[in-house]
């Protein structure tokens, strides 16, 4: 039996933004991937040998699908972006996840996102910080195997739409959040990962 082990780290402590948030190393978890007991063919050809391969990969990633989709319904998880679009099209350029992200804790969730442009924006790193309580939670898988997730941000001085697919085996994710005040829509993608951490304190 093969194990791999899957670490998330955020450090949010020190950004400006968030004073009231820090979240600590406290998610770690393991996924067990039964091996073969077969042994490998001596004249295994290269289709064959890729063929294996794939089927390896797509097992692991199947399992990340399914622990993706657990914590949408658990409502404990965090989508680090990787790419943000902001009505520009997609980009990644010097893109930092630990300040473009989205975050739910049960009730309570964090949307944030960091241009890092000249303009300091709403909060103080060329973007946009949303505390808020979550309302009109939905989750459902559809035909083609794709969780999907919709719910309602509110907070002191901002609200938000948000929408999520978590695509079919695998854990990668879109979201699209729809925040007032004239921001139009701003996507966020990237892996969606189980994380809880009691500790956190969200104040909308």
């Amino acid at each position: 039996m093969k194990r791999i082990n899957f670490f998330l780290t955020m450090l949010l402590a020190t950004m400006i933004a968030l004073p009231s948030v820090a979240l600590a190393q406290d998610y770690t978890d393991d996924v067990y991937v039964i091996e073969e007991t077969k042994p490998i063919p001596a004249n295994e050809t290269k289709k064959e040998r890729k063929e294996r391969i794939k089927k390896g990969h797509d097992i692991v990633d199947s399992v990340f699908h399914l622990k993706a989709a657990r914590a949408a319904y658990d409502q404990f998880f965090v989508l680090q972006a990787t790419q943000v679009n902001n009505g520009r099209g997609f980009y990644e350029l010097g893109l930092n996840d630990n300040t473009n992200f989205l975050l739910m804790q049960g009730d309570k969730g964090i949307f944030q996102v960091a241009f890092n442009n000249m303009d300091a924006g709403m909060n103080g790193l060329g973007g946009v910080t949303l505390h808020g309580n979550i309302r009109n939670f939905n989750v459902k898988d559809d035909k083609k195997g794709n969780t999907i997730m919709t719910y309602s941000m509110i907070g002191r001085n901002m609200n938000a739409s948000v929408s999520i697919t978590i695509y079919s085996g695998s854990d990668q994710a879109v979201a699209d959040i729809y925040p007032t005040l004239g921001y139009g829509r701003i996507s966020l993608r990237g892996r969606l990962v189980p994380y809880r951490n009691d500790d956190i304190s969200i104040n909308p």
